[in-house]
C-alpha cells in the first residue's frame, strides 16, 4: 500500500534511507583514513566520464539502444502519382520526430493524422474543396483496420516486451516516478550534509541514468511516431489511389474478362493467370504483321499495304525466355486515309506493353508521334489511377538504309564501325527523338521476306524483358481496376438482394 507524501512519509523516508547513507558515510570515511579518498574520487570520475562519452557518441551514431527500426518501403505496384505522394511525407517525418509527447497527446495524435492524410489526399484530388473526404465509408474502416494490424506486428517484432507490458504498468509507473522525484529533494538534503562525496557521485550517477532514459524514450518515440506516419501514409496512399479493395484477392490472380475473351478466340481457356498484353500499333505497311509473325515463327498475320485488322486480333504468345502474353493486332493509322486513328482508348486501357513499329526509311512521323501523344493524354486525363503502359518502338527495315545493297548483320549500333551501322544507329536516334522516347526503348530490326528476321531473339525480346518490372506493375493496376469495377457492382447487388429480404418480411 503506497504511504502518502506527508511529514510523516517524509521521516519515514529518511530512517529507511539512514542505513545506507550511513555506509555510503562509513566508505568514504575509510578511504579518507588510509589515503584512498582522491584515488577512488578519480577512479569513479573517470568511469563516469566514460559512460557519458559511451553515450554521447552513441546518440551521435543515431544507433537503437535497443529499439529496433521499423522499415516501412513503398509499394512496388503504386502508380507514380502514388510515388510522389509518399516522397512528399519525408518533411513529416522529421518535423514530427522532434516534436514531444506525440503519443500521450490526443490532440496532437489527431493533428499529426489530419496532417498525413491531407498531404496524401491532396496529391489525388487536387481540385476537390474536401479532397480528404474523397472516399466511401468501408474503404476508411479498411484503411483503420490495416494501418492497426501493421502496428501491431511491427510494435511486437521490435520492441521487446512490448506484449507483456499493460497499459496500467506504464501509468503506474509514471506515478511512481513523480512520488520519487517529490522525494528526491528531501534526500538529497541528507546526502549533502551526512556524506557529500557520495551525494556527488549520486548526483553524477543520476544525470547518465537520467540521460540514458531520455535517450531510450525519446528514441522509442520517434521510432513509433516515424512508424505511424509511414502506416498510415502507405495505406492513405492505397486509399486515395483507388488500391484498397474490399476484397483479399490478388488482382492479377485471375483471369480479367478482356484477357479470357482474347484467350478463348485463341482457343486456349485453361489459363488461370492474368498474361502480360502487348499492344502492336504503326502505320500502315510499317510492319505490324510482319512483327507478329516474326515473334510466333509462323505466319499468324496477313501482310500487304492494306490494313488487314479492322479492329484488334488477338493472339497468344508462348515461347522460351517469355510469360506468357497475348499479342494485339491492330488496325494501321495513317496512309491514305487520314480518318484512320488506330486503336480505341477503350484498349489502351487493357494494355501493358505498346510496340509502335516505325519504318527506319520513313521521314514522316507525325502521325506515329499523334498517336503515342493521344494515349498519353487518356493516361493523364481519363486513367489517372493506372500506370501508361511501356511504350518500345521497332525500327523496321533497316535492311533498305544505304548503302542499300549491303546486308551483312550483325550490326553493332552501339559503337558503329561501318556505315550501314551508322545509319541504323541515326535512323533509331530519329524516332527516339520523334516520339519523345530514350534511345534505349528503340530497337532495329529486319522483317524482310526474303532474308531471316534480325534481332528478335536478341534485340526486341531482350528489351521487353529489361521493362518487365514496369509492365507487370502496369498490368497489376490494370486488373486492380477490373476487380474494383467487379466488386463495386456485386456490393450493390448484394445490398439489393439484402434490401429486398428486409422488405418482403
Amino acid at each position: 500500500m503506497p504511504i502518502p507524501l506527508s511529514r510523516f512519509g517524509a521521516v519515514i523516508a529518511i530512517i529507511a534511507a539512514l542505513p545506507w547513507l550511513g555506509l555510503i558515510g562509513l566508505g568514504g570515511f575509510w578511504l579518507w583514513q588510509h589515503g584512498w579518498l582522491y584515488y577512488g574520487m578519480c577512479v569513479i570520475s573517470a568511469n563516469i566520464a566514460m559512460v557519458y562519452a559511451l553515450m554521447h557518441w552513441r546518440k551521435k551514431s543515431q544507433k537503437a539502444v535497443f529499439v529496433n527500426a521499423i522499415e516501412i518501403q513503398a509499394n512496388p505496384n503504386w502508380s507514380d502519382k502514388a510515388a510522389e505522394a509518399w516522397t512528399s511525407l519525408e518533411p513529416l517525418y522529421e518535423r514530427w520526430q522532434a516534436e514531444a509527447d506525440v503519443l500521450t497527446d490526443a490532440s496532437k495524435a489527431l493533428k499529426l493524422s489530419n496532417e498525413v492524410l491531407n498531404v496524401v489526399a491532396k496529391h489525388f484530388n487536387a481540385n476537390s474543396n474536401y479532397p480528404i473526404l474523397e472516399f466511401p465509408l468501408p474503404y476508411l474502416l479498411k484503411l483503420i483496420t490495416l494501418v492497426c494490424e501493421d502496428m501491431q506486428r511491427d510494435v511486437l517484432d521490435n520492441i521487446p516486451g512490448s506484449h507483456a507490458l499493460k497499459v496500467g504498468d506504464l501509468l503506474r509507473a509514471k506515478k511512481a516516478v513523480d512520488t520519487v522525484k517529490q522525494l528526491q529533494a528531501i534526500f538529497n538534503i541528507g546526502n549533502w550534509l551526512f556524506n557529500w562525496p557520495g551525494a556527488a557521485l549520486a548526483k553524477a550517477r543520476g544525470i547518465l541514468i537520467g540521460k540514458g532514459i531520455d535517450t531510450v524514450t525519446q528514441e522509442l518515440q520517434q521510432r513509433l511516431v516515424k512508424a505511424y506516419i509511414g502506416k498510415l501514409g502507405y495505406y492513405a496512399i492505397q486509399l486515395y489511389s483507388g488500391q484498397i479493395s474490399l476484397d483479399d484477392e490478388q488482382p492479377n490472380g485471375r483471369l480479367s474478362k478482356s484477357s479470357a475473351a482474347d484467350m478463348a478466340e485463341s482457343t486456349v481457356r485453361e489459363q488461370t493467370l492474368e498474361p502480360l498484353r502487348l499492344l502492336v500499333i504503326g502505320q500502315v505497311s510499317s510492319g505490324k504483321s510482319s512483327l507478329i509473325n516474326a515473334l510466333f515463327g509462323e505466319i499468324k498475320s496477313a501482310e500487304g499495304l492494306l490494313p488487314t485488322t479492322a479492329e484488334t486480333t488477338p493472339y497468344l504468345l508462348e515461347r522460351d525466355g517469355l510469360e506468357q502474353a497475348i499479342i494485339l493486332d491492330s488496325a494501321g493509322y495513317g496512309g491514305l486515309d487520314a480518318s484512320k486513328t488506330g486503336t480505341l482508348p477503350a484498349e489502351w486501357a487493357k494494355t501493358d506493353v505498346i510496340l509502335i513499329v516505325c519504318k527506319a526509311t520513313q521521314a514522316a512521323r507525325q502521325a506515329d508521334r499523334d498517336q503515342l501523344d493521344r494515349i498519353r493524354r487518356h493516361f493523364q486525363s481519363a486513367q489517372v489511377k493506372q500506370n501508361l503502359p511501356v511504350s518500345l518502338a521497332v525500327a523496321t527495315h533497316i535492311d533498305k538504309l544505304r548503302p542499300v545493297r549491303e546486308w551483312q548483320p550483325p550490326y553493332n549500333i552501339q559503337t558503329p564501325d561501318n556505315s550501314k551501322a551508322e545509319n541504323i544507329r541515326a535512323a533509331c536516334t530519329s524516332i527516339a527523338q520523334a516520339l519523345s522516347l530514350a534511345s534505349e526503348q528503340v530497337v532495329p530490326v529486319c522483317l524482310a521476306s526474303d532474308k531471316a528476321a534480325y534481332n528478335i531473339e536478341d534485340g526486341l525480346l531482350p528489351l521487353i524483358h529489361e521493362h518487365l518490372n514496369a509492365a507487370q506493375r502496369v498490368r497489376f493496376l490494370r486488373c486492380l481496376r477490373e476487380q474494383q469495377s467487379a466488386s463495386y457492382w456485386r456490393q450493390w447487388r448484394q445490398q439489393a438482394v439484402q434490401a429486398g429480404r428486409i422488405i418482403f418480411r
